[in-house]
């Protein structure tokens, strides 16, 4: 493992512009996923930027009893929040499903939907892959793939999202609020 260098910041933007400045630098909340990647050596930051001091943890509900989940809202609040059982247990039901009990008790939202792929090829360094540097090939497509996509790939990849929650939330029509540098649309 690389080492890297730590930092809490307080406020949103100036995590933003932190991490905007160099492609070596990461967020870290739960860090279940980046961890992971680190200690294989697939991601390598330089920094990492904790943004659990942020106030994005909260399951709010409105006059219409329709939810709002913050980014840093652990996985296991999210899924025992009781209009979230009752009124949309599709995500309660998801989040379940998705994790052990440990992970989830550490895992936030906005990891969730941000986690990397599990394809085996993305996860070993010792394999190209062109999602970690585009242009090298992806080995799945003719190699073992059998948890990998057959709807809807591309001549350049073809893993599979490892969200389960964000299957729950497109079927839902959710809408996602993101902060940034620039827009993409």
């Amino acid at each position: 493992m690389q080492p890297f260098s730590y930092t809490r910041v307080q406020e949103g933007n100036t995590a933003i512009t932190t991490v905007a400045q160099d492609a070596a630098i990461s967020f870290i909340a739960g860090g279940t996923d980046l961890i992971g990647l680190i200690k294989d050596g697939v991601q390598t930051p330089k920094q990492v930027v904790d943004i659990n001091s942020l106030p994005l943890a909260e399951v709010e509900v409105d006059a219409d009893n329709k939810i709002r989940i913050g980014a840093l809202a652990k996985l296991s609040d999210v899924a025992r929040y009781p209009t979230v059982k009752n009124s949309y247990p599709v995500i309660s039901q998801a989040i379940l499903e998705s994790a052990s009990p440990q992970l989830r008790n550490m895992a936030t939202v906005g990891g969730n939907l941000l986690q990397r792929v599990r394809c085996n090829y993305f996860r070993d360094p010792v394999f190209p892959c062109n999602r970690r540097n585009a242009g090298t090939s992806c080995p799945a497509i003719d190699g073992y793939n059998r948890m990998h996509a057959i709807l809807g790939t591309s001549e350049s990849c073809i893993a599979t999202h490892p969200s389960d929650l964000a299957v729950a939330l497109v079927a839902l029509d959710a809408v996602l609020c993101l902060h940034g540098t620039t827009v993409q649309r």
